[in-house]
């Protein structure tokens, strides 16, 4: 795909360099596999970084690329901490875990070469735990956390766990002997010895005087062990401790009900000793997919209101919901019944979300009031944020300013409150004034740029909204040029001139090319799709706003924040009145471009072919005469052929139509100087464009096709009307015929633009057989009129002749194929 751009300043320099980006047909690609619809942050809760991976995502975790389940992986733990002391120091921390993780088992080692001198019974546990590593199947994935997954040649390991039974009976070293349980509860377990798993871990770990977190390891083989029996509840209680109390192994607690699908069992609170191990059930349960938690969370706050997933768990609900609340249609696609029952499901969940959102919201009042739970700015902030969603406009004021007054000193949430601010005033802003505007500039400069698709997110929907209080977006006729009634956002006028040029640079501030962060997030649009259903007479506006010597502070900020330049808005402006074919105009708005832009790219590599020029049989480009003309000077000479053509008669009225009808037809898709009216090109046109147009056409895709059919640009029909007027006035029938050879490429043009749409609003299925023979139909009857033309009312000339050996297309026509 070809690229050109209008960039310039801190936005734009980076993709001045750019000729040639990724198709649109494609498009960016996202920057957060996480991203949803949401303008909550779930960072503003208390909880750990470890824990940020059981945020809500449309994903099944949102986990680091570089994580890994498998237990005897982990890069710095608490075991390479308690080895550490275990030696006293005496080997460093980094050689302790080459030793654990990478098996360096070399006498360079330096918790070999000490284990060797002074504790050779370490040295034999060592040996012991590396041999189990070697001969444990690796998994296939990360899911893969227990043995009920894996492929264990189970004689290999049935002799390393009599080993290291043996191990656990000869030793009186409390902290091998912890290890040498953990050894043989685990290697029960991988050979599918579930029970005595169970009773090794009864014997050899339970009886323990000093217990650490290796305990907590085994347990957590013994809870998978405890559901390969089919105890689920109890299971569930034993996950969930591990959970509760074993960082190193919390993960692994949690995918195992995860990977599985389970969930709350009633039962499991039978095994619990006390409040902090049934509210250690109720977090384990509650962050598990596919279900609402506020019930689950309510009972933590009861039983633990010290759990640290509360706030995790509120947080996770809120923006759980908006995932429903805010999608317009069911993200699954219905391919199969299971799948349709999915997709029905989740249009029963969306009808369900506001009242969700106001059980959320009393439930985050109640506990902003709690004492037991403290941090009362986040619950305030939560509050304020869903009596925004809610439109409870006064009160979320009242709640948020009762956050903005607790102390807290997680600066994620203090930029929460500061972006509920902002939808707040926009949401309350129902006339536009200078100190609304003064306050609005201001988190725009606070929030643009960012690489968190939750501040992107507020930051487009608020640009969206103020963009509509200025009037901005409004469809209005169709102008010049064939668009549809209503593909052209707002013309403007005279009295809301500056209005319009503010909606218009807000919306562009919608787009990913202008407000960057490290990529592109769903909420965004897309600049060139902005100006391409950008009327002219709204770049006008726009670029009467831009040059205007006595803009206030807010017009200055908003125009330094797009990164707008006035070569970069009259090079937009040319391109729109070109779109309209007002070719004065555009040559005037061309003129103030800087003469330094023609030189540069992407004008270098996409304006280098005389404009005038068309072979009339396929020929390489470079074949093609160098182009003399800048763009204002190819459009003023476009002018000067139109004024002279309707004063001139004959051959020398038929010459210029025809260097008219050239001129057209290359500032067309099918052109050499189609960068004069587009920003982009691609081949993937004019399908793909209809993308563009449904952003006008509020999501109706055939009227979106309709309008792509009726663009000049892809339908050549000024081009052709400028042939037709050649062969009307022409003496010269070797003038008349070439004439005539080019209106008939326009209606292949046409009909090429037209078969690929029509096979798109049939959705690409249609039986190709029958959908061929009625486009060949189409083709005979609307689109070949000036090939019969040619073939009957020129056979004698020199071109017809020169045509049926050099077009194959035409020769096929003349033959009857």
């Amino acid at each position: 795909m070809r690229f050109s751009t209008l960039f310039s300043g801190r936005v734009r320099s980076v993709l001045l360099s750019l000729a040639i980006l990724i198709g649109f047909a494609c498009g960016p690609s996202t920057s957060d596999l996480n991203e949803f619809m949401s303008f909550f942050m779930p960072e503003s809760s208390r909880a750990s970084a470890q824990d940020q991976i059981y945020h809500f995502t449309p994903q099944l975790y949102r986990y680091d690329d570089n994580y890994d389940t498998d237990e005897d992986t982990m890069q710095t733990d608490q075991n390479i901490l308690a080895w550490d002391a275990y030696a006293k120091g005496k080997v460093a921390q980094t050689d302790i875990g080459a030793a654990l993780y990478n098996r360096d088992m070399g006498a360079s080692n330096g918790l070999v070469r000490w284990a060797s001198a002074s504790n050779p019974a370490a040295l034999e546990y060592l040996n012991l735990a590396w041999r189990v590593e070697e001969a444990t199947p690796q998994p296939v994935n990360r899911w893969e956390v227990d043995s009920a997954r894996l492929d264990t040649s189970t004689a290999p390991l049935r002799a390393l766990l009599d080993e290291a039974k043996a191990g656990y009976t000869a030793t009186s070293d409390g902290f091998l002997k912890e290890r040498y349980a953990f050894q043989a509860v685990k290697l029960a377990a991988m050979t599918k010895q579930y029970t005595q798993s169970l009773t090794l871990y009864d014997q050899l770990i339970k009886p323990l005087p000093r217990k650490t977190f290796l305990s907590d390891w085994a347990l957590c083989r013994h809870a998978g062990a405890t559901m390969a029996l089919g105890d689920t509840a109890k299971a569930i209680y034993e996950f969930a401790q591990v959970f509760d109390r074993c960082p190193s192994r919390r993960r692994e607690a949690e995918a195992s009900l995860r990977i599985y699908g389970i969930r709350f069992r009633e039962k499991s609170l039978e095994y619990s000793q006390n409040d902090r191990e049934k509210a250690a059930v109720y977090a384990l349960c509650a962050i598990q997919p596919k279900q609402d938690a506020l019930p689950f969370l309510k009972e933590m706050v009861r039983l633990n209101p010290k759990n640290p997933l509360i706030e995790l768990v509120m947080a996770r609900e809120i923006n759980r919901n908006e995932y429903f609340f805010f999608q317009e249609t069911a993200p699954i696609y219905a391919y199969d019944d299971a799948s349709r029952a999915d997709s029905l499901r989740f249009l029963e969940r969306k009808t369900e979300a506001p009242t969700y959102f106001q059980q959320l919201r009393d439930f985050a009042l109640e506990s902003a009031e709690n004492k037991a739970l403290g941090n009362p700015a986040f619950w305030y902030t939560a509050t304020a944020y869903l009596d925004y969603l809610t439109k409870n406009y006064a009160d979320a004021q009242k709640h948020l300013d009762l956050a903005g007054q607790q102390p807290t000193d997680n600066p994620v949430l203090k930029k929460q409150i500061v972006l509920e601010k902002m939808l707040l005033l926009t949401a309350q802003t129902d006339k536009v004034t200078p100190e609304a505007e003064n306050q609005f500039i201001g988190y725009l400069e606070q929030f643009g740029n960012s690489a968190n698709f939750y501040l992107t997110n507020a930051f487009v929907e608020t640009c969206k909204q103020w963009a509509t209080k200025y009037g901005y977006g409004k469809p209005t006729p169709a102008e010049s040029g064939g668009f549809l009634s209503g593909c052209f956002r707002s013309k403007g006028s005279p009295a809301d001139g500056a209005n319009t040029a503010k909606g218009f640079l807000l919306t562009a501030l919608t787009s990913y090319q202008l407000n960057r962060g490290d990529g592109y997030f769903d909420s965004q649009s897309d600049l060139y799709d902005i100006e391409d259903t950008t009327s002219a007479a709204t770049v006008q506006q726009v670029v009467k706003f831009a040059t205007n010597p006595n803009l206030n502070d807010f017009d200055q900020r908003l125009l330094k924040l797009t990164g707008f330049s006035t070569d970069a808005l009259h090079l937009l402006l040319g391109r729109r009145l070109l779109a309209e074919n007002r070719y004065a105009e555009a040559a005037d708005a061309y003129a103030k471009v800087s003469p330094k832009t023609w030189k540069a790219e992407p004008f270098s590599q996409y304006f280098t072919i005389d404009p005038f020029a068309v072979k009339l049989t396929a020929k390489n480009e470079g074949d093609y005469a160098p182009n003399p003309y800048t763009p204002d000077a190819f459009l003023k000479k476009m002018v000067e052929l139109e004024t002279q053509a309707k004063t001139a008669s004959g051959d020398q009225a038929a010459e210029r139509y025809y260097q008219l009808g050239c001129g057209a037809y290359n500032l067309s898709w099918f052109g050499n100087a189609w960068i004069l009216v587009r920003a982009r090109w691609s081949s993937g046109e004019p399908v793909f464009s209809h993308y563009t147009y449904r952003q006008v056409a509020k999501g109706d895709r055939n009227q979106a096709l309709d309008a792509v059919a009726q663009l000049d640009y892809y339908s050549n029909r000024s081009a052709k009307a400028y042939f037709e007027r050649a062969i009307t006035v022409a003496k010269n029938p070797e003038l008349a015929a070439k004439a005539c050879f080019m209106a008939a490429r326009c209606d292949e043009n046409a009909f090429r633009t037209r078969h690929e749409l029509e096979w798109a609003k049939r959705n690409y299925s249609a039986d190709m057989e029958p959908f061929e023979a009625e486009m060949k139909q189409l083709r005979r009857e609307q689109y070949s009129g000036f090939l019969a033309k040619l073939s009957q009312n020129y056979r004698q000339t020199r071109f017809h002749n020169e045509m049926i050996r050099e077009c194959a297309t035409y020769a096929d026509f003349v033959a009857g194929k």
